[in-house]
């Protein structure tokens, strides 16, 4: 949820003894005029990814595109896991979107960083850093368990991810990415790691929650007709592709189906697909890029309005890499990779509008009519000045309660802690609002 400097004083008192952060915006971004991203379908039943402020219908398909930091290991990479690096990327490159790729196992950079499992507080920071950047920055972040074999990291992943959404789950920046690239097991056993895990996240946040699939992201159409559980129904599926390495149609001489064919073929069968890695070069990060093949993948990617982060936003040597050895996080200096990235977000917008129908927790709506008047206190709704339907849906179109010729308090108690969208309508007029439930 979006947080104006009004709305998180107002929760100030209500949240100081919980682990929920509380940041404030510092511009109007793509998060204030999209709000929370989701799953749904196209009239003609296609996957799509959609905001909450317009909500799932043809042509309100919410494309982002942005950068994903590299491995939070080495100090080229780390560099940029900084508000100031954040910073610098959004107002240089017009980002959307930064992923931030956590080291998850026992990896040690000798002059470096160690991973989560040796070093989690070092690696907890980093990321908060980089999720609290992005808040302010008013951009969406995705929080990436950056590994091979999440399946053997069940339990840390599952403490990892709950205090991620404990503390960040109620922000529509947040975007969870459970499982970066699992290499040759089946689906079963990547859907077994991610029910575990989104069962965790789901007891805080019912965020948009990205699954990757076997043979690094290569095989979104594993999932069709046999999806993650998710109680919320907001889980979409990763295709990873290196542009020099991988084709966006038709099949390999040796038979393969190109990967682009598989990820065409999961969105039409009703699978959400996001782009949550992408190189320009080749799979390894060498290479040098291939501008008719990267202007081939692109095309892709906006034909179907696939959301990206483009790998990486580092200076390790690396054909990938955006940036020169002798960038900072406050001056950037940009490779072939970079300039290529660059051009591509600059058709980014330039600026954004709030979304109008989103009220803040805690304060009062504005008077439909004749003294007329909504406001949520805690996990009750007044209605003051009249009797009011009153209507409440999750984010993600689901009714939850209906109740006639409502005045004075309503209880929402019985829901569960979440966002949901409030319609309440009497003879003096119609109001809707965004309400938030702990």
């Amino acid at each position: 949820m979006r947080f104006s400097t009004a709305a998180s004083l107002a929760l100030a008192a209500s949240l100081a003894t919980t682990a929920f952060a509380q940041i404030t915006p510092t511009r109007v971004g793509p998060v204030s005029q999209y709000g929370q991203l989701m799953t749904g379908k196209n009239s003609q039943g296609k996957g799509q990814i959609y905001g909450s402020c317009e909500g799932v219908k043809d042509g309100a398909e919410v494309q982002v595109r942005g950068m994903s930091l590299y491995w939070s290991l080495m100090p080229q990479a780390v560099e940029y896991w900084s508000e100031e690096g954040i910073t610098t990327m959004v107002n240089d490159m017009k980002i959307q979107i930064v992923r931030a790729a956590m080291a998850t196992g026992n990896e040690d950079w000798q002059g470096g960083y160690k991973g989560y499992a040796s070093d989690p507080n070092t690696q907890k920071n980093l990321m908060k850093t980089v999720v609290e950047a992005a808040i302010k920055n008013d951009i969406y972040v995705i929080i990436d368990w950056h590994s091979h074999e999440a399946h053997k990291q069940t339990d840390a992943a599952k403490n990892f991810f709950k205090e991620m959404a404990e503390t960040y789950g109620q922000y529509d920046n947040v975007i969870f990415e459970v499982y970066n690239e699992p290499q040759q097991i089946s689906w079963s056993e990547v859907k077994n790691y991610a029910n575990q895990v989104i069962q965790v996240i789901r007891q805080y946040s019912d965020n948009l929650v990205l699954v990757g699939n076997p043979s690094w992201d290569q095989n979104p159409s594993d999932a069709i007709g046999n999806e993650v559980n998710d109680s919320k129904k907001n889980t979409a599926y990763t295709l990873h592709y290196y542009a020099n390495s991988h084709n966006w149609s038709g099949n390999y001489d040796w038979g393969g189906e190109s990967e682009g064919s598989k990820g065409e073929k999961a969105m039409n069968a009703g699978l959400s697909v996001f782009v949550s890695e992408w190189g320009t070069a080749d799979a390894s990060g060498g290479g040098d890029p291939n501008q008719s093949r990267n202007k081939s993948w692109q095309d892709y990617v906006n034909k179907h309005k696939l959301s990206w982060a483009n790998w990486s936003a580092s200076y390790i040597s690396e054909g990938t890499a955006a940036f020169q050895n002798g960038s900072s996080k406050t001056s950037l200096q940009y490779t072939t990779s970079g300039n290529l990235v660059k051009g591509y977000l600059a058709t980014n917008p330039t600026s954004y509008k709030a979304c109008k129908a989103e009220e803040e927790v805690g304060i009062k709506a504005p008077a439909i009519a004749g003294g007329f008047n909504v406001s949520l206190e805690g996990k009750t709704l007044n209605i003051a000045g009249g009797n009011a339907n009153v209507e409440i849906y999750s984010l993600l179109g689901n009714k939850f309660m209906a109740v006639d010729n409502v005045s004075g308090a309503l209880s929402l108690a019985s829901l569960p802690s979440g966002s949901y969208v409030v319609r309440v309508n009497a003879k003096e007029g119609g109001k809707t609002m965004r309400v938030q439930v702990r």
